[in-house]
């Protein structure tokens, strides 16, 4: 039995309750004891169930703050959280994009770390927590910050953008409650009660439930990282006892195109490069884009910085004196795990000081440290069925919310198909464990990416099936073909994608008049060997395209579903699509790639229309 009063972690100092007709306080303390709680001059009294719990309701906060909220217990105790604001209240949900901190953007907006930040956007960021048993009641590692230059560089900077663009419009404190984790798929965000009509997920469930499996996994898989990363070190240090040899390559590439096709192991790289007497000396930062995997790199033999995986851009530090005027040398020491290394192409590559900058591609020599098998493949727990939800959303469900964001779907890639139920699953869920019936939620459709994704057509399909959540009441997508970065899973401009955001809001949460859907497809037809699309696109204006190209993603095919580009004409809200083969086409599609950016439709306010399929009935 609970001894001491006391309140969630989500009631702490910087908290903001959802404003509106009904806002829950809860907490815990010793059974029966009687409980009141003031806060705005309002005070609501209950008493401490039989199993320790309480909660009270206030109605019509005002908003602002900050305000004090007191807690006081019948046996003495009392608990005061001096920092309390009202206003609206967000939870941020999803993977890496969602989570990506302010920090690996910074290089694209560096005037957010140069003002005063957001006073009036406070983010609680969730830190990861399984637990396959029984949902938590309070999260174990979370707290309140304020968006003030101090706290920037950790905080995710989709709910950093969002909560700068939703203050700017409602005048209000903006709460963020961000749960997110890198790789985790959706099923991790279910509750159990959620995933009944997927046995199979709970049976990994009950199987994660097991301490001593979940022990001897992770021993299992440490030991066998650790033997592959030891064979590496053993092959490099033969090695040492040789001449070595070295021959040229071309960087930024992939390893296959100098020969190290399917390569698994270390290889080193290197290149002689020039420094003039007036950079000699001189501080610097390495920039050196994305590798495959992780590296480690050496200026005049002096590590620089490292990096353990691969999407992580390196921005390394050159401290004062290292760099000497003539030839200076960098090294590189490169271990790839699964056969597809690379310095990743179109990124930039360069030592930049106050002085100038060096370029560090084109021409440079690599030796193979050691050759192995492919690493071990890791099994990561926290992306088991239920496990998170019960680890992190759980401890939320009694705050209340004014809507949902939820940025994920990359580590689904590999059942795209059936995605589309378990989206809609996770939409109902939380709707049903917050008991909000018509809880708003805003999915953001994936962008385009090229890299260190699933082959084939797996993220057109992704993206159908956000598309599709749409057909839930309460839901908005928004569309982010033209924000994504070919080479790059996590693209720079999060600014963007927040302020999509926060117009799907502002339209379907507070009803504001604004263009805020993307353009999409209300009716075809066929007019001799021209298939006529017309689009909604949330004004009175038509079409047109990003830069002003022609229309170039749409495809025709017939009933053997191979596919051959179609040319295509905007005549105002219509698009006329014809075969350039002659074919009678059966089926048409639009955006239907990995990365599609070539003439890309949009309205006038600069909104992409998301790809689709359209199947063509005969005559």
């Amino acid at each position: 039995m609970r001894e001491q009063l006391s309140l969630p972690r989500l009631l702490h100092d910087g908290c903001v309750l959802q404003q509106g007709e009904k806002t829950r306080i809860w907490g815990w303390g010793p059974a029966q004891e009687e409980v009141s709680v003031t806060l705005l001059g309002q005070t609501k009294e209950t008493v401490v169930d039989s199993e320790g719990y309480f909660e009270v309701f206030f109605r019509n906060l005002v908003p602002g703050g900050p305000y004090v909220l007191e807690v006081t217990g019948s046996l003495g105790q009392n608990v005061t959280v001096e920092q309390v604001f009202v206003g609206e209240v967000f939870v941020c949900g999803g993977q890496s994009n969602m989570e990506l901190p302010m920090r690996r953007v910074r290089e694209g907006f560096p005037e957010e770390f140069l003002g005063r930040g957001e006073p009036q956007v406070h983010l609680y960021k969730v830190e990861e927590q399984y637990d396959f048993t029984d949902p938590l009641e309070d999260h174990v590692k979370a707290e309140w910050k304020t968006c003030l230059p101090e706290n920037l560089a950790e905080m995710s900077a989709v709910s950093y953008f969002l909560g700068k663009f939703l203050h700017e419009d409602r005048g209000v404190p903006i709460g963020m409650i961000n749960l997110s984790l890198g790789g985790t798929p959706v099923e991790a965000w279910i509750s159990r009660e959620g995933l009944e009509k997927w046995p199979e997920l709970l049976e990994i469930r009950k199987q994660f439930q097991d301490e001593s499996y979940r022990k001897k996994l992770m021993e299992d898989q440490e030991q066998a990282e650790h033997e592959w990363q030891l064979e590496i070190v053993r092959q490099e240090d033969e090695k040492k006892q040789l001449p070595a040899s070295w021959k040229p390559m071309q960087l930024p590439g992939y390893l296959a195109d100098t020969g190290l096709t399917d390569f698994c192991g270390s290889v080193w790289l290197r290149k002689k490069f020039q420094v003039t007497t007036d950079m000699e000396g001189v501080p610097g930062l390495l920039r050196f884009g994305t590798m495959t995997d992780s590296d480690h790199i050496y200026l005049n033999g002096v590590l620089v910085g490292e990096t353990g995986y691969c999407y992580p851009p390196r921005r390394y530090p050159i401290p004062e004196g290292l760099l000497k005027a003539g030839e200076n040398t960098i090294s590189i020491r490169l271990v790839c795990r699964n056969g597809e290394g690379r310095v990743t192409p179109g990124k930039p590559y360069d030592i930049v000081t106050e002085h100038g900058s060096i370029m560090l591609d084109g021409n440079w020599e690599y030796s193979v440290g050691a050759l192995c098998d492919p690493a071990p493949e890791q099994e990561f727990i926290n992306r088991r069925p239920t496990g998170l939800f019960q680890g992190m959303t759980a401890p939320c469900l009694p705050y209340t919310v004014r809507g949902v964001v939820w940025y994920q779907g990359e580590s689904n890639d590999g059942e795209p198909d059936r995605y589309e139920a378990l989206l809609k699953a996770m939409i109902w869920d939380w709707r049903n464990q917050w008991k909000q019936e018509k809880l708003p939620f805003v999915v953001v459709q994936l962008p385009g990416c090229d890299v260190d994704i699933a082959g084939g057509d797996a993220w057109p399909r992704i993206r159908e099936a956000q598309r599709r959540a749409e057909e839930l009441p309460d839901t908005a997508v928004t569309v982010n073909l033209d924000l994504g970065e070919a080479n790059d899973l996590h693209p720079v401009d999060k600014k963007s994608v927040a302020y999509r955001i926060s117009i799907a809001i502002r339209g379907m949460i507070y009803g504001e008049k604004l263009v805020w859907k993307a353009p999409s497809v209300i009716h075809w037809s066929k007019r001799g060997d021209k298939i006529i699309l017309e689009f909604n696109t949330g004004s009175e204006t038509g079409l047109e395209t990003l830069g002003g190209e022609s229309p170039l993603e749409f495809e025709v095919a017939g009933r053997d579903q191979i596919f051959y580009p179609a040319r295509a004409e905007i005549r105002g809200k219509e698009v006329w699509v014809s075969s350039e083969t002659g074919m009678e086409p059966c089926h048409l599609r639009y955006a239907w790639s990995r990365a599609p950016h070539r003439g890309l439709l949009c309205n006038k306010s600069g909104l992409t229309a998301g790809p689709f399929w359209i199947e063509i009935e005969e005559d």
